[in-house]
């Protein structure tokens, strides 16, 4: 039985992955002169900004990462949760279960997200990109959430939108939901065989 509930943020919990796509057309444009192609835009999701050396290994890598984020930081007080994700913590946490959330994020910009959309204080445990040292779908992160909030592994259950999401639970030994209800998409994350998916919110509950 599940007594944690860890999540990833974007395309998850917040309805923000349109905003990383314009701030990485927005510094990509800067240094390149193009925006990003789609199927460069399904590489990057869920990934740290290392892997832009995987796509442009002979451009300037750093100007490209501080414009993306100079024109992200500008526009993210537009982010909102997704329809049924405030009411669904509401939910989890009166019901007294320990919730997390594991993202590859900037710990200023998860934090400010989640204190602006007003769902920050349902979490016990915020792990973003600053605070460790490997990264989905390495299941480091997840492992170090559950430790810090005191539960093994196997009670543990992370719901998140992409492949690397359900890979990192697995290596975790935790139990993974497939989240439909924002960026996942079914042809993407059926091949990982998540334990469960969902396209709703509400769905989770059902799963307890």
């Amino acid at each position: 039985m599940s007594k944690c509930i860890l999540f990833d943020l974007d395309g998850t919990l917040l309805d923000s992955e349109w905003l990383s796509s314009e701030s990485y057309d927005a510094g990509i444009y800067s240094v390149i002169g193009r925006k990003l192609q789609d199927n460069e835009k399904q590489f990057l999701m869920g990934k740290p900004f290392n892997v832009l050396t995987d796509l442009f290994p002979n451009h300037d890598i750093n100007k490209i990462i501080d414009n993306t984020l100079t024109y992200y930081k500008a526009h993210n007080h537009k982010i909102k949760p997704y329809e049924g994700i405030p009411d669904l913590l509401e939910t989890l946490y009166r019901s007294g279960y320990k919730l997390g959330i594991v993202t590859t994020k900037l710990k200023v910009n998860a934090e400010t997200e989640l204190l602006h959309t007003g769902i920050r204080s349902y979490f016990d445990v915020v792990l973003t990109r600053e605070d460790t040292k490997e990264f989905k779908p390495s299941p480091v992160p997840l492992l170090q959430a559950a430790e810090l909030l005191s539960v093994i592994p196997q009670e543990c259950m992370y719901v998140g939108d992409q492949p690397t999401d359900i890979e990192a639970t697995h290596a975790a030994h935790m139990i993974s939901v497939a989240a439909l209800w924002g960026e996942g998409q079914p042809h993407r994350l059926l091949p990982l065989s998540p334990t469960y998916f969902a396209n709703h919110p509400h769905e989770l509950l059902g799963l307890l």
